[in-house]
C-alpha cells in the first residue's frame, strides 16, 4: 500500500481518519513480508519532530511545525498501529533538524523551548498514544548525543512520561559518537545495525 506523508495527515486535523490509517498500517504490518510469510513485529515510524525550519531534510516525515498538532496526530496513529499488535518506534528522539550533515551535529535549544515545542509530538505518542518505543536521533543535544542524554532518555521519557518500552538507536554503523556505554547508562536499550 501507499500512504500519504505526515504533513498531509496532520493537515486534515481529522483524528478519526488518522486512526483508520494507523489501523491499516498495523494490518499491513501483520501481513508482513510476502516473500518469507513472516509478519512485521515493529515499525520505525512515525516521525514526531517538528518542522523547525522550512529547509529541514525530513519535513516530509514529520507532521507539522506545531508541536501540539504533531502530538495529537502521533497519539492517534501510534495507538491505532499498536492496537493491531505492531510495536512502534517513534523517531527521531529528539530535535532532529536536518538530513545533510546530521551525523553527530550539535542542536542547541533551551529546556523551555525543548519541552514546549520540540517534545510535544513525542509526548503525544507516549503519554496519549501509549507508545512503547522511540528511536533516538543521530544528533547531539548541546554536546551530548541524544541517546546518551540521561535527562532525555530516562528523566523525561521514562520517569516523567512513564514509557516502559524500548529505545532503539538510529543506524549506528560508523557512528563512533554513539557510545554504547553512555547510551546504556542513559536509558538506551537497542542498537540498530550492530
Amino acid at each position: 500500500c501507499q500512504y500519504v506523508s505526515e504533513p498531509v495527515m496532520a493537515s486534515t486535523w481529522n483524528v478519526e481518519l488518522i486512526e483508520e490509517m494507523g489501523e491499516a498500517l498495523g494490518d499491513e504490518g501483520l501481513m508482513g513480508d510476502r516473500a518469507t510469510g513472516q509478519p512485521y513485529s515493529f515499525i520505525y515510524a512515525p516521525g514526531a519532530n517538528i518542522h523547525r525550519t522550512p529547509y529541514s531534510g525530513r519535513n516530509f516525515e514529520y507532521y507539522s511545525e506545531d508541536g501540539w498538532l504533531a502530538g495529537k496526530v502521533a497519539a492517534a496513529e501510534v495507538a491505532a498501529i499498536q492496537n493491531r499488535g505492531v510495536y512502534v518506534f517513534t523517531k527521531h528522539f529528539a530535535l532532529n533538524d536536518q538530513e545533510e550533515g546530521r551525523y553527530g551535529i550539535s542542536t542547541w535549544a533551551n529546556e523551555q523551548a525543548i519541552r514546549e515545542l520540540y517534545l510535544e509530538g513525542f509526548e503525544g505518542s507516549v503519554v496519549r498514544g501509549g507508545g512503547m518505543g522511540v528511536m533516538s536521533s543521530f544528533n547531539r543535544l548541546g554536546v551530548t548525543w541524544s541517546g546518551a542524554h540521561h535527562g532525555l532518555m530516562t528523566g523525561i521519557l521514562r520517569d516523567e512520561w512513564g514509557m516502559e518500552g524500548a529505545a532503539i538507536t538510529d543506524m549506528s554503523i560508523n557512528a563512533k559518537w554513539m557510545d554504547y556505554r553512555m547510551g546504556l547508562l542513559a536509558g538506551q536499550d537497542i542498537w540498530c545495525g550492530q
